[in-house]
């Protein structure tokens, strides 16, 4: 990949089995660390919890959560960012 400032990915783990999506995700979180700005586009919400610090949660088009997996789980009082996102839509 040419290095660039920022990263936009949609669905970088479909398709992929669970070394892979592990392989993708540790290249990820060294390309974040190197100091570039991920946008990653997820619909598998557990993969976006396990390789994302911040999230926007979209339902409809429209924006119904965003922040840190701690305060929007603290937000709806719930564990875990699937539980939070259906609390939200």
């Amino acid at each position: 990949m040419t290095p660039s400032p920022v990263l936009l990915a949609d669905e970088p783990f479909d398709g992929l089995d669970l070394r892979q999506t592990r392989e993708i995700g540790a290249a990820l979180r060294s390309f974040a660390r190197d100091g570039r700005t991920l946008f990653l586009s997820i619909h598998q919400i557990a993969d976006a919890a396990r390789f994302c610090d911040r999230f926007v949660l979209l339902s409809g088009g429209r924006v119904c959560g965003e922040g840190l997996l701690d305060d929007i789980t603290a937000r709806t009082h719930t564990g875990t960012l699937e539980d939070a996102f259906l609390a939200l839509t």
